[in-house]
Formats: C-alpha cells, sequence, structure tokens
C-alpha cells in the first residue's frame, strides 16, 4: 500500500461508525467485553456472558449459497449468536434470516449426533431502520403451534433490533445512539466509548482496523476466486458428462464428490 491509499483508508477509519459492518467486525474482534455488553442490552438481561468470538464466521455449503456471519459468538451456557448489521433494508428480509438460522444449524451438528445436541441459537440482525416496519424497538421472532398459540420451542431465535429507536432513557437507546457515534467523547457506553477510542485515537489501534480492513478485503477476494473455480470446474465436468466423455462416477470422482453428492452439485448448475 503505498502512501496515498494508506491516507485514504486513516481518514475512511475516522468515519466510522459501529453501523458499517466491516467496522463493527474490527470493533467486536476478540472483544468479549464489548460483545457480552452488546448482548445483555438486546436480551434485557445482565447475566449473560460471551466466551467466544469469530469474526466474518464463513460457511460454505457445496450444494447452494454460502453465508458469512458478521461476528459468530457463543456465550458460557453453549448458546449461538449470529450478530449481522444491516444498513439496507434488502440485507435483512425474514428469508435471509431464516437461511442465517438454518446454515447455524447445519455447521453444528456432526454426522451421527443427536437432535437433542443442537445448540440453542440467535440471530440478531441490528438495522439502521425500521425494517419490519411496526414501530417496536426490538422484535422477537419464534415459531409457535398455531393451533394453541403456545411455544413450538425449537431453541432457534431471531431477533430484529431497530436502529431508528432512539429513546436514550432506555439501555437499548442509548446503545444504538452510540452505533451510530463516530467519536469515543460521543458515546455513552463506556465498555464502547474505551474501544473505540483505542482503536481511533491511537497508533496501534488505527494500525489494527486499517490491517484487519486489508486482511477482510483479501479475504473477500479470495472466497470469490475460490467459489468460482469450483463453479467453473464442476460446469465443465458436468459438460463433459453430458457429451458422453465421462461416466456419472467417472465426473464425481473428478470432482471428489459420492455420486448421490454430485448428482445434488450437478442440478445446481444445470
Amino acid at each position: 500500500m503505498d502512501e496515498e491509499e494508506r491516507q485514504e483508508l486513516l481518514e475512511a477509519v475516522q468515519k466510522f461508525c459501529l453501523m458499517d459492518d466491516t467496522f463493527f467486525n474490527c470493533f467486536m474482534a476478540d472483544n468479549i467485553e464489548g460483545m457480552t455488553y452488546v448482548l445483555n442490552v438486546i436480551m434485557k438481561r445482565n447475566d449473560l456472558v460471551i466466551n467466544r468470538i469469530e469474526t466474518q464466521h464463513n460457511i460454505p455449503n457445496l450444494y447452494a449459497r454460502g453465508v458469512r456471519f458478521d461476528v459468530f459468538a457463543t456465550d458460557s451456557k453453549d448458546r449461538e449468536y449470529d450478530f449481522e448489521i444491516q444498513n439496507a433494508n434488502d440485507g435483512a428480509i425474514p428469508r435471509r434470516a431464516r437461511y442465517n438460522s438454518g446454515m447455524m444449524d447445519y455447521r453444528c451438528l456432526s454426522k451421527g449426533a443427536d437432535w437433542s445436541e443442537l445448540p440453542e441459537t440467535y440471530v440478531i440482525f441490528i438495522t439502521s431502520k425500521d425494517v419490519l416496519k411496526y414501530n417496536k424497538p426490538l422484535y422477537h421472532i419464534d415459531r409457535t403451534i398455531e393451533e394453541t398459540d403456545s411455544s413450538f420451542d425449537d431453541g432457534a431465535h431471531i431477533i430484529y433490533v431497530n436502529g431508528e429507536y432512539d429513546d436514550i432513557n432506555t439501555d437499548l437507546g442509548r446503545m444504538l445512539s452510540d452505533f451510530k457515534c463516530r467519536k469515543a467523547s460521543e458515546m455513552k457506553s463506556s465498555i464502547l466509548a474505551n474501544r473505540m477510542r483505542f482503536l481511533k485515537e491511537t497508533d496501534e489501534g488505527v494500525a489494527e482496523v486499517c490491517e484487519i480492513m486489508e486482511e477482510y478485503g483479501a479475504i473477500r477476494e479470495a472466497r470469490g476466486e475460490a467459489r468460482g473455480e469450483e463453479k467453473g470446474k464442476l460446469k465443465s465436468v458436468v459438460s463433459l458428462l453430458k457429451k458422453g466423455i465421462i461416466t456419472e462416477k467417472e465426473a464425481a470422482d473428478e470432482i471428489g464428490m459420492t455420486v448421490d453428492d454430485f448428482k445434488k452439485a450437478m442440478g445446481a448448475v444445470s
């Protein structure tokens, strides 16, 4: 990176707030205290403790679209959380929340494991606008049994946090106000302010943000190239199969799949 590019990046860092998903990732990387604070405010509790954080958590899917969670976290009771920052309404539509919830299950249950081992999961969208448009600060989405109006209790939860909510007399309103601040001095939470001050007002912190942003950019580029290569190879093999040049078994072997898995993958590109 030359000096001009570095200067542009430094200027960009100063403009970021927590409603920018890339900066949110940087902010929460290894930030147990900050993520625990955010979770407790959203859940209206004070006893939840995050014990692991992974930013840009990628879940590949050979047969369909993979997902990348902004921040994936677990708590001391083994509950799992996917935190997503969304500035665009179309990025937080209900069916995306459904897909993310399903992919959380997809990643965690090993072959032969009992269904009861599935952990309790939460997909949490923090959105800049009131996506669901009911003028509520929080929306809790859980499955219910329609005929009895009782909980289905499958352990999967979806929460939308309305970023337009601005009542600073509440914990949630104060936190969401902080999410829109670009300076530590403007923040009400000392936990969030201390991290913001480090990332924007110290050489070490600014360097960390720049490094993580560059790393995420490189990862996104590499993932795109890898997906393109895998899809291209699959298309080539399918083409050879359709022309009768190779058998279905040979095609599956070339991709490194079982015949059944190859048939599923072939349907996605046919």
